[in-house]
């Protein structure tokens, strides 16, 4: 099997037939202003990246299951950043995030913002399909002993469709993904 190739994206010169599939964790970056990674480094790295890419027209697939990790983790950012006790209180804003967060004034806006996001990302992004009904669930199943189940599924379709995968994410640089000849921009 051909080894992985493994870049930093600071020594990484687009080339005319790249194809992109961004992880979460770079969308966050992108397009969450809740998250405030206090890594503004990693944050302008990534911008520079995605703007490259988009006025080199270069394509940037998303899924549902990109997007669903997106609308979740911001929503439980968020949850979590209501639930910070400020000094003032124990008590929690919302205790239960289902019962008292999902439905709340707070919730509803948070989705607008989301909702503006999303739309944002969808704008510049190719919608993919995740093709569920022909993948080798086994690959993604044996993969997911080692890596998250979205993140082997996202090795399965970056492999299957020769799609570079740029991720801020360890599991993707570490030695637990198999050698595939994958690429993978990163920090």
């Amino acid at each position: 099997m051909p080894k992985n190739n493994i870049l930093k994206i600071q020594d990484y010169t687009l080339k005319s037939d790249d194809v992109f599939l961004f992880d979460n964790n770079v969308w966050m970056y992108l397009f969450c202003p809740l998250a405030n990674f206090q890594r503004e480094k990693r944050q302008k790295v990534y911008s520079s990246l995605f703007n490259n890419v988009l006025s080199r027209n270069r394509p940037i697939f998303i899924n549902s299951l990109i997007l669903s990790e997106f609308c979740n983790r911001y929503l439980r950012l968020d949850y979590d950043l209501a639930n910070k006790n400020d000094g003032q209180s124990a008590t929690k804003a919302f205790p239960s995030y289902k019962k008292d967060y999902v439905g709340s004034k707070r919730y509803l806006q948070t989705v607008s913002d989301l909702k503006i996001a999303m739309t944002k990302i969808t704008k510049v992004c190719a919608k993919a399909s995740d093709d569920f009904n022909s993948i080798n669930l086994e690959e993604v199943l044996t993969l997911f002993q080692k890596i998250g189940f979205n993140d082997s599924y996202y090795v399965y379709f970056a492999k299957k469709k020769n799609w570079i995968i740029v991720s801020d994410d360890s599991d993707f640089t570490n030695s637990n993904v198999p050698e595939v000849g994958l690429k993978i921009l990163t920090y």
